[in-house]
């Protein structure tokens, strides 16, 4: 249905003075039109001489018929006069509506900016605005502001979060009242109903214990333990991955309030885990869904307490080293008068260890001059378990045209060219996890968007017969096409397709 605009007052009054002008100018084409004929009459009788009376006046009519003409002149001239006045006002008049129409588009623009300075996302441009193109852009700037908005806040509820879930887990010395405060500070803070802590039984690894319950603002006061493996919490701490579950099975779980008991709308189970380490689960339930955000910042929080509990149990177990190494002590006091006897033997080993020190400081320097020599031959790089640079060699900045502060702390990934199979590094990762060497030729990116070959060889380095950090060394091959035909005959011997282009 078409939306009819009446005329404003300014309308109107524009309307008016627009007939007035029109009608002005008729009467002054009048006017003129009978000021002419008057003219006329007046300069005929003047240059005949005669006198200013009616006879001389119709004689003149008689004799000379351009008068009759000129008696048209006033009718001529009013009907000129009107349509040169219509025209003009038609004109002004389009031209005033035409500035009343774009100030309304400009006061329209004007509400929506400010709807949105105002922080009102959900007004819309007016439909009255005429340019449609704009105010679809007006419109999409403004989910863009929203959607910021939304991030913006997002990111400061979880640095919040972080923040006093931090402070929490610095406030305790012991973890047994810091797992009642845990669990009620998730809960609240997430705004679930109920919450739970489970962790693992140090005397049973194949038990759950639940260490702490809270729900509606309150500590519930329950015990019992869960297998490894049973339900969806042993199963969440035997994968060491976060369950989410919306739809939730009956009876699996009851959250009570004083209109009755009902089940939840939500659960998200996640494993207490730090390092890989899992040691316990926390769970919790709500009516409401909880957003990606929320579970991120729950799994974040868990791997923080997961480190709390690691360290209490660590210390817990030097403690328990300290007792043992005090009455060690206690022995080693007993022997002390057997050791003042072997004095001399000690000196003598001394004398001996100085010797050996004197060949470790000529080996040391025979290897400082090895690792010299591999600087310069070998493009060399260390990473932690997850594949993170922790180190490169000069010859690696080189040959790769990055600097050390653009590759460290930064994943392999970020050389690795897109002509690489990915079934090739996962060949390679299962490899070093293993303990075991990886050795093949890998097509790498440069900086500027080039190429480099290397010969690679991958060791893991262990400590305590665990692996803590994997070595690179790889040799660059200048030889394009002899890369290329090594790396064909590495993939045909490890079953992967090739999508390489050789060169000729």
């Amino acid at each position: 249905m078409e939306k009819h605009e009446y005329p404003s007052f300014k309308d109107k009054f524009l309307m008016v003075k627009s007939n007035s002008f029109k009608y002005s100018l008729a009467y002054l084409g009048c006017f003129l039109g009978f000021s002419l004929i008057a003219i006329a009459i007046v300069v005929d009788i003047v240059i005949s001489k005669a006198s200013f009376n009616l006879q001389n006046i119709a004689r003149l009519y008689e004799t000379n018929p351009v008068h009759w003409i000129i008696l048209t002149s006033p009718f001529f001239l009013t009907a000129l006069f009107f349509i040169m006045g219509k025209m003009i006002t038609e004109r002004e008049l389009r031209i005033d509506q035409q500035l009343e129409k774009e100030k309304r588009q400009l006061t329209l623009l004007e509400q929506f900016i400010n709807a949105l300075e105002n922080e009102r996302f959900d007004t819309s441009v007016s439909s009255s605005f005429d340019n449609k193109k704009l105010a679809g852009q007006l419109e999409s700037f403004r989910d863009k502001l929203y959607e910021g908005k939304i991030t913006e806040e997002r990111r400061l509820w979880e640095n919040q979060g972080l923040a006093s879930f931090g402070d929490l887990l610095r406030r305790f010395n012991g973890t047994e009242k810091l797992e009642d405060e845990v669990i009620r500070f998730l809960v609240k803070y997430l705004s679930c109903n109920q919450g739970s802590l489970f962790l693992l039984n140090e005397n049973n690894s194949e038990l759950l214990q639940l260490k702490a319950c809270y729900a509606f603002d309150k500590k519930k006061y329950v015990s019992g333990c869960i297998a490894v493996g049973q339900g969806q919490v042993g199963q969440c701490f035997l994968e060491g991955e976060t369950i989410y579950l919306l739809d939730v099975p009956q009876n699996y779980i009851k959250i009570t309030s004083g209109l009755g008991t009902a089940n939840p709308n939500c659960i998200v189970i996640v494993p207490v885990k730090y390092n890989e380490q899992v040691t316990g689960v926390i769970e919790v339930a709500s009516f409401t869904k909880l957003d990606n955000n929320q579970v991120k910042f729950l799994e974040k929080c868990a791997e923080a307490f997961a480190s709390v509990i690691q360290s209490a149990r660590m210390n817990q177990n030097v403690k328990q080293l300290l007792n043992e190494s005090q009455q060690q002590t206690e022995e080693l006091r007993s022997q002390e008068e057997e050791m003042r006897q072997n004095m001399e033997e000690l000196q003598a080993t001394q004398e001996q260890i100085s010797r050996q020190m004197e060949e470790n400081n000529q080996v040391k320097l025979l290897l400082e001059a090895r690792e010299r020599v591999l600087a310069l031959t070998t493009i060399l790089s260390e990473s932690d378990l997850y594949g993170t640079i922790t180190y490169i060699n000069p010859k690696f900045t080189e040959v790769s045209q990055y600097r050390p502060e653009e590759l460290i702390g930064k994943g392999h990934n970020k050389v690795r060219h897109p002509d690489m199979p990915k079934e090739l590094f996962k060949i390679m990762w299962s490899r070093i996890k293993k303990g075991e060497i990886f050795r093949g030729v890998v097509k790498n990116r440069k900086k500027d968007g080039g190429h480099y070959w290397v010969d690679a060889v991958i060791v893991p380095v262990f400590q305590d017969g665990k692996i803590i950090k994997y070595i690179g060394a790889r040799y660059h091959i200048i030889d394009d096409m002899l890369a290329e035909k090594l790396y064909e005959k590495q993939l045909i011997a490890l079953g992967i397709e090739s999508n390489l282009i050789l060169q000729d």
